[in-house]
């Protein structure tokens, strides 16, 4: 197990024959931010929303999806009370891969700057960082947001549109 100090960033323990994970600058981008966990997977949903999106509404673009129930799921953002309702819009931005994980930092904190409300980062051809204000609300959070990935994938593949049209 690594402990590490955070107002240092310097490990108080570490096992000798390991090294730290390369994602722990992206887990210290969260916290920086308030978070008091972070989960990174690969999700084979997420990647494959991450290339959806990039086909069929560019590069610069993030998922968006609305009108599904687990919504509620996420928060509304930073200092905001409550989670998201049915009607709301799920914004998700979404990031270049790079060879190595700690590269991904600063696009990571550029993302949550434009995205100060969203939970999560998607990362193309990759996987998905997850935070939340503990560990019981961060898994909470991820569970959601791999179902709405899931969901968005099969949407897609009946041609049902991610956001519903309003009138």
């Amino acid at each position: 197990m690594f402990i590490l100090d955070y107002p240092t960033r310097s490990y108080l323990r570490k096992p000798p024959v390991l090294k730290p994970s390369a994602c722990t600058p992206l887990f210290l981008a969260a916290f920086d931010r308030g978070a008091g966990c972070c989960i990174h997977s690969h999700s084979q949903w997420a990647v494959l929303v991450t290339l959806l999106v990039e086909r069929d509404f560019g590069s610069k673009a993030c998922f968006e999806i609305s009108n599904i129930e687990q919504i509620k799921g996420i928060p509304k953002g930073r200092g905001q009370v409550g989670n998201l309702g049915f009607f709301d819009t799920l914004r998700i931005p979404i990031i270049e891969n790079t060879a190595h994980e700690e590269d991904l930092t600063s696009s990571l904190e550029k993302a949550m700057e434009a995205y100060p409300d969203a939970y999560a980062v998607l990362v193309r051809r990759h996987g998905v960082y997850v935070w939340g204000d503990n560990v019981h609300k961060a898994k909470t959070q991820a569970e959601c947001f791999d179902y709405l990935f899931q969901l968005a994938v099969e949407m897609k593949k009946l041609g049902l549109p991610w956001l519903k049209e309003t009138a």
